[in-house]
Order: structure tokens, then sequence, then C-alpha cells
């Protein structure tokens, strides 16, 4: 999946450069005089969870050690851009985010290193408010910066409440807070125009549940998200 949208994207590049190069006149002269455009995004994500440990660290003689694994994933957007001034948009794009959360454990058992492994469904959706500015535009070639917050809510939460207690070895709040950077490129193409960007979500609030109490989160101060966004939104 990963090759495939790289592919994509050097294949937008390509066709971007190309047109760019042309001594043609450039495709939608009038496309970014519009106040409000809509389109669809797609895309891929790595979901990272960190978890940071206590600094007075409980004396536990089974759990040794801890990591997250990040974890694919796919988006699905509908955008809506409101051109503020000629450089400076507001966007607005709804989200479902699908993912996995994966948490390992080295655990010390009748004197044997074991690995406990648990994997969480995520289902994020995600309202995202984000600033874009643009540079000049260069025949049929735009580059930008995009910077935001995004409230998000995982509905992967509803079907964890129906796991068995020994099927998970934590439990996660189910809202976060998230600011949002990142970088992207506008090609003019003559139907349409193709915005491919690269971003990183941080986020602001910590997710562990600490009133759900045992070896597993008694060692941990806190766990925060980081989204990786590869998306292509089509307008």
């Amino acid at each position: 999946m990963i090759k495939r949208m790289f592919v994509f994207i050097m294949f937008c590049s390509i066709v971007g450069i190309k047109a760019n190069a042309q001594s043609s006149p450039p495709n939608m002269p009038e496309y970014d005089e519009q106040v409000l455009h809509f389109g669809v995004t797609l895309g891929y994500n790595s979901l990272y969870s960190n978890m940071v440990k206590k600094a007075d660290l409980p004396l536990y003689d089974t759990i040794m050690g801890f990591s997250s694994h990040s974890e694919p994933g796919l988006a699905i957007g509908v955008s809506a851009d409101l051109r503020l001034l000629s450089f400076l948009h507001l966007r607005f794009i709804p989200t479902l985010v699908l993912s996995e959360r994966t948490f390992v454990y080295n655990v010390l058992k009748n004197d044997n290193y074991t690995e406990r492994r648990n994997s969480l469904e995520v289902i994020y959706l995600e309202a995202p408010l984000e600033l874009k500015i643009q540079s000049k535009r260069y025949h049929n070639f735009r580059p930008y910066l995009l910077a935001g917050g995004k409230f998000v809510y995982d509905m992967g939460s509803i079907k964890r409440k129906k796991l068995k207690p020994e099927e998970y070895l934590m439990k996660l709040e189910n809202k976060e807070l998230f600011y949002t950077l990142g970088v992207g490129f506008d090609f003019y193409l003559p139907m349409c125009k193709i915005g491919i960007e690269l971003k990183s979500s941080f986020g602001l609030t910590d997710i562990l549940d600490h009133n759900f109490n045992n070896a597993y989160t008694d060692c941990l101060d806190k766990i925060k998200s980081q989204i990786f966004y590869i998306n292509i939104t089509f307008e």
C-alpha cells in the first residue's frame, strides 16, 4: 500500500512538473479566486502511542520493559476550503481514520521471559481546523504549509467496552486533542486540482485511564498519540 501511494505521488509530481514546464496557458487560471472549494481526501497514516514511564517506578518483579509499535492505517474524508486571503485559506476536513494500537510488554514469569502483546482497534472520527498558507502559484504548481488543531473521538472505544478484562492490558480515553503541522503541494490539472501533503499530528492529552490499575498501567505516567499522514486531496 505504501509503495502504491509513493508511486501515485511520483506520478502526480511528474505530471505537475511537466505541466509547469510547458509554455501553454496555466490550467484553471481562475480557480484560486473562488471563495469556497470542496473536495475529497484519501490517505495513509501511521499511528504511534508514546508511552511515558513514571519517574518513580513501582517495584514490580514481572514488568521488565514496554514499547509501542507504529501501525499503518487508512483515512478518508471530505474537505471544505475557505479563502480568507490570496495566500491564506481555512480548511475543515472531517475524516474517518482506521488504524490500530499495539502495546508490547516484556514480562518475567516463573523465571521465564515472555512477551505480552495487546492490539486495540482504533476508529478515529476527526474534526480538524487547519490554516493553509500558500506561496505564489508557479504555472500549475503551488506549495503550501499547514498548521492547525483538531478534536478526535475514538469510536473503537465502543467495541472495546465489550471485551473481557483479560483481553486488554489497559483502558484508554476516547477523546483527544491534537495540533498539526505539515507541508503540501498543489498540482493544477485540466479538470481538477490535486493536493499531496505530508503532515504530523501530536496529541496534547493523556489518554491513559488512571482509574484502571494493574501492573501494566502503574508503571506509566501517560500515553500520548502521534500520527503521520500522507494524504491526497481532489478538488
